[in-house]
């Protein structure tokens, strides 16, 4: 498992200042499951009773956590109060540290494997996002075809390069497939504010139905589709249960817009993770490359379906 900092391997004038935001000693510590980075995911209580989520974390435990938390800074101080989103407490950098600290968010991760229900809750909240949100109200974001479009050009990496396991149907097809590609990094274009990591370890849902979206490390400006489209992308149905690709004609449907630009946007997406599937295994992110492996070949059936 990746392993993540926590309360304990924080210095203690560091433990002293968080302290501080808390009103009180800190008396007990959760740490947060998913994600793959070694930032620490810690909700804090103090004796007061007051509770803070915490993501610290130095740029020698991992340079990529560090500038994504930041990047995730600059993005909850300007989110609308209004977004489902925990408000931002404090950032700063104490030493060689850099920390995150946000009020928490109620609720859990939705269950594995997901449920009709409960995927059902999150896409309705994400329409409702993206019709309090347009225009993007956040100023100065990257649009989701440029943070995303490099990723989804993996199909052009792997013609150059093709990996020794390429699934023979997307061989056969794999030009094709590189102009789908691109036809869906310009369908991600447009003047929504997007979450643009959306998937399960990125979500808590409560009993009442609340939903709130955390990590806006990659938050940008685009499609009112992208965010729905990214989490279907990540949802596994092996058994056909939850009916993806009705679900991502659903969105389409909503938005007036014709149920290709899914196959596109969907083989974008699938570009990246059979592109990345092949890199190289990075020690200080020991889960990521299952991950991606499971999702090329959960979201290869899904494409070929729509194909």
């Amino acid at each position: 498992m990746t392993h993540r900092l926590t309360w304990t391997d924080f210095p203690d004038p560091l433990r002293a200042r968080l302290e501080e935001l808390l009103g009180g000693a800190v008396v007990s510590t959760q740490s947060c499951r998913g994600g793959f980075s070694s930032s620490s995911a810690e909700i804090l209580r103090s004796q007061a009773g007051r509770r803070l989520f915490v993501k610290a974390v130095r740029e020698r435990d991992n340079p990529g956590s560090m500038a994504l938390n930041r990047s995730e800074a600059a993005a909850l101080a300007t989110i609308p109060a209004s977004a489902p989103v925990p408000p931002l407490v404090a950032a700063f950098d104490h030493e060689d540290w850099f920390v995150l600290v946000t009020e928490v968010a109620p609720g859990v991760l939705p269950a594995e494997p997901w449920t009709a229900t409960q995927l059902n809750r999150v896409l309705a909240a994400l329409d409702e996002l993206q019709a309090a949100a347009t225009p993007c109200p956040v100023p100065g974001l990257r649009s989701v075809a440029e943070s995303l479009g490099p990723d989804m050009l993996g199909f052009d990496r792997v013609a150059e390069d093709p990996p020794t396991d390429l699934d023979p149907w997307i061989a056969e097809r794999l030009d094709e497939l590189r102009e789908a590609a691109r036809r869906g990094i310009g369908a991600l274009d447009g003047d929504t504010l997007c979450h643009a990591d959306v998937r399960a370890d990125n979500i808590l849902l409560t009993t009442e139905g609340e939903v709130s979206l955390v990590d806006w490390a990659w938050a940008s400006r685009g499609s009112r589709i992208a965010d729905a489209l990214q989490l279907l992308a990540s949802v596994p149905d092996p058994d056909g249960t939850l009916r993806v690709n009705d679900r991502v004609d659903a969105v389409l449907d909503r938005h007036g817009l014709p149920r290709q630009v899914g196959t596109d946007v969907l083989t974008g997406i699938l570009a990246f993770f059979v592109d990345a599937a092949r890199w190289p295994h990075d020690p200080s992110l020991p889960l990521l490359g299952e991950h991606r492996r499971r999702f090329r070949d959960s979201l290869v059936a899904v494409v070929r379906e729509r194909w």
